[in-house]
C-alpha cells in the first residue's frame, strides 16, 4: 500500500514517536509510506509577550528547539514550506492518508480521493483547549475509519457521537530500549513522574501527594524529567531531582531507580511513560486517563481516582512500606504487562485495520 502520514510540525512530542515507529515499520513490512508535516508558525510577539508574563518562561526549549523524532535523513519525509492546511498539492497520491490530530484531520477532509482512503488516527481527544474545542469535536463527526490508541479516547469518542465504530490499537513498547537498568540502584521510597506545566497532566496533584506521604514519612523523595524547566507557577521543591531532556538511555535509569511511577494526568490519549517504566520492571500508580485502565492492574499497581491526592499518597506510602516479596510480585506483573504490549503486535493490528479500509 502507498500510505501518507499528515503531521502538524514534527517536533518531540510522544504523538510525533508513535507515527515515526509506525512509519518505520510499516515500510519494514513492504508499504511506501510517506510522512508530510509543516512548519511551525511563529508565535506573534504580542501571544510570546503573554506567554512570558503568564507563564514566567521562554514558550520555546531552546535545547530541543529544531530535535524530532523523525529520521532527517529520510527521502520519505517532506517538511513542507508553510504552517499549514496540507492540500492536494502538497501530497502524493496513495491509498491511505492518515490524519494524526484534530487540525490535520481538517486538513485531510478537504483532500481528494486520490490522495487515498482517509483514516483518523487519534492519539488523544484533544478538546481540552477551549479555543478550538468546537473545531476538535467537529473532527471526531467526520466520516473516517478511526483508529484509537486506548479505550479512554474510544470512550470520549462514542460520548460525543454515539457511534461505537472506533479501533483501538494500544501503543507498544520498545523493550531493547527501556529496561531494568542493573547499574542504578532502585529506591524504595524514590517515586518518579514526567513534569509538565501543563494542567491536563495533573502534576499538582501528584505534587501534593507526594507532600501528603512526606508528612507521614519525610524520607519519601522523587525524581522528575521533562522537555523544559519548571514552571514558576508549578515549582519543583528541592527533594525532588529534576532532569531536562534527558537522553533515552537516562530516562531508563530514571524509570529503573524508583519504586513505583506516579501518572495524575486529567486528560490523556495514551501515555507512554506508562509502559515505559512498566518496561523497567517498575509498578505504576495511576489516574485512570489515557491508558492506564488498559494497562493498570493491582497486580502491577493501582489505579487512583481523579483528583485525589491523598489515595495517590496512600498507595505511595503502601508501596513504599511493601514487603520485598510482594514488591516483587508488582515488578514482575509489571514487567509482563510491557512484554504482552510490543510494537511488533501493534504494527500488525494497525496494518491489518489499513487493509480492511482499502
Amino acid at each position: 500500500m502507498k500510505i501518507t502520514f499528515l503531521l502538524p510540525y514534527a517536533g518531540m512530542n510522544g504523538g510525533i514517536r508513535v507515527v515515526a515507529i509506525y512509519a518505520q515499520l510499516l515500510r519494514e513490512r513492504g508499504h511506501e509510506v510517506s510522512v508530510i508535516s509543516v512548519t511551525k508558525k511563529p508565535m506573534s510577539l504580542r501571544k510570546t509577550l503573554r506567554y512570558i508574563i503568564n507563564q514566567k518562561k521562554w514558550p520555546y526549549s531552546r535545547k530541543r528547539q529544531g530535535e524530532t523524532y523523525l529520521d532527517k535523513n529520510d527521502p520519505w519525509w517532506t517538511i513542507l514550506s508553510h504552517a499549514g492546511p496540507i492540500t492536494d498539492n502538497d501530497l502524493p497520491d496513495a491509498d491511505i492518508v492518515i490524519a494524526t490530530w484534530w487540525k490535520t484531520a481538517e486538513w485531510a477532509n478537504c483532500l481528494s480521493q486520490r490522495k487515498g482512503i482517509k483514516v483518523y488516527f487519534c492519539q488523544g481527544y484533544e478538546t481540552h483547549n477551549i479555543q478550538y474545542r468546537k473545531r476538535a469535536e467537529e473532527t471526531y463527526q467526520l466520516q473516517m475509519k478511526k483508529i484509537c490508541v486506548s479505550h479512554w479516547v474510544s470512550k470520549k469518542i462514542k460520548n460525543l457521537n454515539g457511534k461505537d465504530d472506533q479501533n483501538i490499537v494500544t501503543n507498544g513498547v520498545d523493550l531493547k530500549l527501556f529496561y531494568q537498568s542493573m547499574e542504578t540502584t532502585r529506591d524504595r521510597r524514590c517515586f518518579g513522574f514526567m513534569y509538565s506545566a501543563d494542567n491536563i497532566k495533573g502534576i499538582d496533584i501528584i505534587l501534593e501527594a507526594l507532600l501528603l506521604a512526606r508528612k507521614k514519612d519525610p524520607r519519601i523523595r522523587a525524581v522528575a524529567f521533562g522537555s523544559s524547566p519548571p514552571s514558576k507557577h508549578l515549582l519543583l521543591p528541592e527533594w525532588i531531582d529534576f532532569y531536562e531532556s534527558p537522553p533515552q538511555e537516562s530516562i531508563r535509569e530514571i524509570y529503573s531507580k524508583c519504586s513505583a511511577w506516579l501518572f495524575g494526568s486529567r486528560s490523556e490519549g495514551f501515555g507512554l511513560p506508562i509502559l515505559e517504566a512498566m518496561a523497567c520492571r517498575t509498578p505504576v500508580i495511576a489516574t485512570p486517563a489515557g491508558a492506564a485502565p488498559d494497562l493498570v492492574t493491582e497486580s502491577c499497581g493501582f489505579i487512583i481516582p481523579h483528583e485525589n491526592s491523598s489515595a495517590m499518597a496512600e498507595k505511595i506510602l503502601s508501596i513504599s512500606t511493601l514487603h520485598p516479596a510482594g514488591w516483587k510480585s508488582l515488578s514482575k506483573s509489571a514487567y509482563k504487562v510491557a512484554q504482552s504490549n510490543n510494537w511488533n503486535d501493534a504494527v500488525i493490528k494497525f496494518e491489518k485495520i489499513l487493509m480492511d479500509v482499502k
